[in-house]
């Protein structure tokens, strides 16, 4: 089925574009009670609420869009021509990168001692190749119950998987995985929808080692899922090595302006460095990177576009996505700029504990003569854009987006996604994982070509 025009939900009173200042008030574009954006959600908890989301054909489609039974099979990986690249990640993991897994293995232990039977069973996987752990998504839709959800369980164990990801990342990264979780629940507020926008509305999943247990041991490799609505993370350890991703952050406003809370905004660095970037290049360097002036499925097309993912072309369900390289390379920037893609890079990793970012940068600099810079839209200061990073090992998209609780119809620069892939198995540790078993990588072709939707994508 061809992906919808528009979200479902947008009324001709929804203004097009909102009065653009540094950032977009999102006060004027919160919703009435009645908009069909909102309209009962105060009466919903999350599971009633996507059931009253299948009646609308746009989010319909994304449901069945995400359903397990729509996950793509099997897991080839991202790539640009379909063929997987093993040797890019061949040297990327020494034995000892610094990661916390003594720390991590307690904390994620003392979670599992805190289960009773009923929500081990439900909760734990016996390895971290199991699909399950492919089985993430960023929409507040609550679809494929299992696991652990942070509102259904008690204070302990919600202490438990916080303590579990504070021990695995920096105390930058968990601090905006906090950020995200906190705006999350701002924005239930603001519509009045506490009971499925709120900060414990995500799920948790644990991938484990030997004996349904966390191990330090770099045989026996292990790990978990966090996601929920604009926050989605996947953590594998080996040892004292680590992968993060796929992951995705985003923020529907992107700013906490009241509350306890208030003065909170996530992405700054993302989103003020790219523009810096963009706004410092030539007329020639930025026509190289430039993509499309439009943002739009009129400029895009429909396989570059749907109104859940808009530009974005590494969500959920895309884990076999063909995209080739485009926008201008690395080396076709000048010092400066290729200094500001550097700082990008690193502010979409900065959840890695220090020793392992060290690492993850190292890798991302040896693939360098593969690494491009694209953009799409303008770069006014108030304008909406995305952009996005892309190499052997590394696939980082920022997109501005149209409003699917707030009531803007087009892109505007207080809704925010960000995603961030590792390509050619990379994702999910896979990479990692088959080194460490010494597994033989399935090398098939992925779902899509040419930058199309993968199989899920298009029902």
């Amino acid at each position: 089925m061809a992906a919808p025009k528009d979200s479902g939900y947008i009324q001709t009173s929804d203004p097009s574009r909102p009065r653009s200042d540094a950032a977009v008030p999102f006060r004027e574009i919160i919703p009435p009670p009645m908009h069909p954006k909102v309209a009962g959600i105060q009466d919903c908890d999350a599971l009633s609420w996507t059931d009253s989301r299948r009646k609308i054909p746009a989010p319909a489609w994304l449901i069945t869009r995400l359903e397990a039974q729509n996950l793509e099979k099997p897991y080839a990986g991202f790539t640009t021509d379909g063929v997987v690249r093993d040797a890019v990640w061949d040297g990327a993991y020494s034995d000892d990168e610094g990661a916390p897994v003594e720390a991590a293995t307690a904390a994620a232990n003392a979670l599992l001692g805190q289960l009773s039977d009923e929500e081990r069973s439900r909760t734990v996987y016996a390895s971290v190749e199991d699909d399950a752990i492919r089985l993430w998504s960023n929409p507040e839709l609550y679809v494929n119950p299992g696991g652990l959800r942070l509102d259904e369980v008690s204070g302990g164990v919600r202490d438990a998987v916080h303590a579990l990801l504070r021990a695995s990342l920096s105390p930058a990264g968990y601090d905006k995985v906090l950020g995200c979780c906190l705006t999350n629940g701002f924005l239930g507020h603001l519509v009045n929808g506490r009971k499925v926008l709120n900060e414990d509305s995500y799920n948790f999943r644990f991938f484990s080692g030997k004996d349904g247990r966390a191990s330090t041991a770099p045989s026996e490799p292990w790990g978990f899922t966090f996601f929920g609505h604009h926050l989605c993370l996947c953590v594998v350890f080996s040892g004292r090595r680590m992968v993060i991703g796929p992951s995705f952050m985003g923020a529907e406003p992107d700013r906490i302006d009241e509350g306890p809370h208030a003065g909170l905004r996530l992405f700054h660095t993302e989103e003020m460095e790219s523009l810096k970037l963009m706004q410092s290049l030539g007329p020639a360097e930025q026509a190289r990177a430039r993509l499309s002036a439009g943002m739009g499925q009129e400029s895009l097309g429909p396989e570059r576009w749907n109104p859940f993912d808009e530009r974005h072309l590494g969500g959920a369900r895309q884990d076999n996505r063909v995209l080739p390289f485009e926008g201008i390379p690395y080396a076709a920037l000048p010092p400066a700029q290729q200094d500001q893609l550097l700082a990008l890079y690193r502010a979409f990793n900065e959840y890695y504990p220090a020793p392992v970012l060290e690492r993850r940068v190292d890798t991302f600099k040896q693939h360098l003569d593969e690494t491009y810079f694209a953009w799409i839209g303008p770069h006014g200061d108030d304008d909406p854009y995305y952009f996005r990073i892309h190499s052997p090992v590394a696939f980082c998209e920022f997109d501005f987006h149209c409003g699917i609780f707030l009531t803007n119809s087009s892109p505007a620069r207080c809704h925010i996604h960000t995603i961030n892939r590792l390509p050619n198995r990379g994702d999910y540790g896979r990479a990692l994982v088959e080194q460490v078993l010494g597994k033989k990588k399935e090398k098939g072709k992925g779902a899509a070509v040419n930058g199309a939707n993968g199989a899920a994508a298009t029902l």
